[in-house]
């Protein structure tokens, strides 16, 4: 349960003529305050963030949303009672409902028996006619946006969301919705409709009666490729429920069953025949632990109104209440079952301090071989260093990037906010096939296969390798240490999920983020842990390690974490999710979010400057000459000074972006869900060449010795000349490849969904 949180200094204590109590929470496009009004009635109020409320086309299209959801009026819909999108600040108005968020309430006591779920659907679909009725499409249609009542569920949100009509308008504003939510046509960017939030309906209806998503758990990318070409499974769900959620996830918007036709399916299954008002105001159609949850939620003590401040007395704040939660919540935040990425550019720093003693060992771990080298090996380019360390996600800054929570490598690494993967479909391969069992190549030659290492599930984790071992996290819940020469396990070490983060190795110790919430440091050689770090969401970041600080992002948190204790430095709070992977440099963190991309101070976590994107940062930070790149969801490369976070250039490719950038030599590439491999002119953002990879390039690149290694989504891992964008060799894998590659002694390594580490004779 959330609590109320009390007033800081810098917010504001009247927004139109509503008194402000408290903090509900914080998304992309502002905070949201519980406030009274002058008949004390408690509302919550949602205040446009500055940097948004200064753009003039935000403003159109808020103003249009709003007196789109004005129209809405629903039994199960939280109200829109009033706003001002011209106001300064700019702000919405809602009924304050006093409910628990179903995420909560299935996170604290599992899933639901059929009728319950087949009950709160029927209330859902109900809003959701009510919504639409008013031209509107939810678009982020999700359980931490249902908030659960005695007299039946509440859909919150759907005041950010488009009018119907008016999606022209979303082409510059931030990506809405949220992974293992999102219907197929939203994730491919084609035009979304009704059908979109039936999708999502039968997503959160899964979720309720299983507990996850009907695509699982996973990193945002994995999330999004399994909604748009797999199956969602649904063989845990009960006989009553699966049919209607199996309708609902049909991948084409027409396929999907018509609102007023599902609302009869429903509750006809349900038994009543009665309409979800009569049903849900009648008790039993909750669990009985969860209706005691919302008895004992409703009937805590409320804040009560701050007078008006004197003259000179600064205004008096709130006492937080337990279990208190928001009637409306950021759009930003990611639920279960996932959350969400970001680049690199210059070589790995020395590693820093070393952790403390081992602690438990969690599987058997043979020692390394007699005389084997120990000499930590970079992967990044040695004419593009860099100041920072690079490490992976959770709680820690780190410069390999992370593809979705993935890092890449060192030098070129990139991290994606969001992204799927699809096959390709056209090109034709004279690469060489997988050899079986993983054999040796007999002759070494470039783009043939040294090894193949497989894992118990796919491999979005990009690897790192240190003193001749091979690091990588597999969604099968653990993080592997393999031998580089052969190809043989050293150990594994357990999470309690899906690793989508990139390891970092730094001073005998590899730092991983798990989707478990937790930031892991364990010991290179033997691979007992040292210590784990809780955070607040998953961690797709991947963590980056300076100065013996640990920076990496979970959630809307940024994290500085001691690398030899595991103790916090700080958290500082960021505007939107911060699941790119962050880059240190000079003393400043650089970090994208799902709204923008932010500068903090290394030591303090204060914000030194946003520079807003356009849809969101979707890649991890590049830091090359004082200038950072970063890309965007709506598929523009940004050059940005470092210093001062404005605008150098962009550069706009022709689809979206979810690979990070890397620089070497005066060069950024960049991959793109258009098929292409970029290369730009760090100076200019003019394009020096292009490549066509037959698939998505979601993978982020890396660039060793004057060429680019780059992996697509359809299983094609390519050797690509720096200079002139020739294609050297390109290597089949037997799926995607999100994983960004990494490079060390002649040989790239690389993991895919087919459950395989790969290296490769470069």
């Amino acid at each position: 349960m959330g609590a109320f949180e009390t007033l800081e200094p810098e917010d504001p204590r009247q927004v139109g003529r509503y008194r402000i109590v408290a903090r509900l929470g914080s998304g992309g496009m502002g905070q949201v305050y519980l406030a009274r009004s002058p008949g004390r009635r408690l509302l919550a109020v949602k205040v446009v963030r500055p940097e948004l409320a200064r753009d003039d086309e935000f403003r159109r299209r808020f103003a249009r949303e709003v007196a789109a959801a004005k129209r809405v009026n629903g039994a199960f819909t939280a109200v829109v009672v009033d706003a001002d999108p011209d106001g300064s600040p700019a702000w919405l108005a809602t009924v304050y409902v006093p409910g628990v968020p179903l995420n909560e309430a299935v996170a604290a006591h599992g899933p639901w028996a059929a009728r319950s779920v087949l009950a709160l659907g029927a209330g859902l679909a109900e809003a959701l006619e009510a919504i639409h009725a008013a031209g509107v499409v939810h678009r982020d249609l999700k359980p931490s946006n249902v908030l659960l009542a005695a007299d039946g569920p509440r859909v919150i949100d759907f005041g950010i969301s488009a009018a119907a009509d008016a999606s022209v308008l979303t082409r510059t504003g931030s990506v809405i919705g949220t992974p293992g939510f999102m219907s197929p046509e939203q994730l491919v960017g084609q035009p979304i409709g009704p059908a979109s939030d039936v999708f999502a309906l039968g997503s959160v209806l899964a979720y309720v009666a299983t507990g996850v998503g009907p695509f699982g758990r996973g990193a945002p990318h994995a999330l999004h490729y399994r909604a748009v070409h797999e199956q969602p499974d649904l063989a845990p769900l009960p006989p009553e429920v699966r049919d209607i959620v199996a309708a609902c996830l049909a991948k084409q918007p027409h396929r999907r069953p018509a609102l007023a036709a599902l609302l009869d399916w429903l509750t006809t299954m349900d038994g009543s025949n009665e309409a979800p008002t009569l049903r849900l105001s009648e008790p039993g159609w909750m669990p009985d632990s969860i209706a005691r949850l919302v008895r004992e939620h409703t009937s805590a003590p409320l804040l009560h109104t701050p007078p008006p401040a004197l003259p000179g007395t600064p205004p008096e704040t709130p006492r937080p209440v337990p279990g208190t939660p928001a009637s409306v919540r950021p759009s930003a935040a990611s639920q279960p079952p996932a959350e969400p990425p970001g680049p690199t550019v210059a070589p790995e720093p020395k590693a820093h301090p070393a952790p403390a003693p081992a602690g438990e060992q969690h599987e058997p771990v043979p020692r390394p071989s007699v005389g084997e080298t120990h000499s930590a090996e970079q992967r990044t380019d040695p004419a593009t260093p860099s100041p920072g360390h690079p490490s992976g996600r959770r709680p820690r800054l780190s410069r390999r990037l992370v593809l979705l929570g993935l890092s890449g490598t060192a030098l070129t690494a990139a991290t994606v906010l969001i992204a799927w993967e699809t096959r390709d479909s056209g090109t034709p391969s004279t690469d060489p096939a997988p050899e079986p069992g993983g054999k040796s190549s007999p002759d070494g030659a470039p783009g043939t296969r040294r090894w193949s290492f497989a894992t118990g599930s796919g491999v979005d984790s990009s690897p790192s390798v240190a003193e001749g071992i091979v690091y990588v996290g597999s969604n099968d819940g653990k993080l592997y240490a393999v031998d580089a020469g052969t190809g043989r396990q050293r150990w594994a070490f357990p999470t309690d999920d899906h690793v989508g983060s990139s390891p970092t190795v730094a001073n005998g110790v590899v730092y991983v983020g798990s989707q478990d919430t937790k930031v892991y440091a364990v010991d290179a050689i033997t691979g007992r842990q040292r210590w784990a770090f809780p955070t607040t969401a998953s961690v797709y970041s991947s963590p980056v390690v300076a100065d013996g600080i640990v920076y990496v992002g979970s959630g809307v948190k940024l994290y500085a974490i001691e690398a030899d204790t595991g103790k916090q430095r700080w958290a500082s709070s960021l505007d939107g999710l911060a699941a790119s992977t962050p880059m240190v440099v000079g003393g400043i963190v650089y970090a994208g979010t799902s709204f923008q991309l932010c500068a903090v101070d290394a030591d303090t976590g204060k914000q030194r400057w946003a520079f807003p994107t356009s849809g969101g940062a979707s890649s991890s930070a590049a830091v090359a000459g004082g200038v950072v790149y970063v890309a965007g969801w709506e598929g523009k490369l940004y050059a940005v000074e470092a210093d001062t976070g404005k605008q150098r250039w962009t550069f706009s490719t022709s689809g979206r972006v979810y690979s990070s950038p890397t620089v070497a030599d005066g060069v950024v590439y960049v991959g793109g869900m258009d098929h292409k491999l970029y290369a730009v002119g760090a100076d200019t953002g003019k394009p020096r060449w292009t490549l066509s990879a037959g698939s998505e390039v979601s993978s982020s690149p890396t660039v060793a010795d004057g060429v680019v290694y780059v992996g697509s989504t359809g299983g094609k891992l390519y050797a690509v000349k720096a200079d002139t964008g020739e294609l050297r060799w390109a290597f089949s894998a037997g799926a995607a490849l999100i994983s960004s590659p990494v490079v060390a002694h002649g040989v790239v390594y690389v993991g895919s969904r087919d459950k395989k580490l790969y290296a490769v004779y470069a």
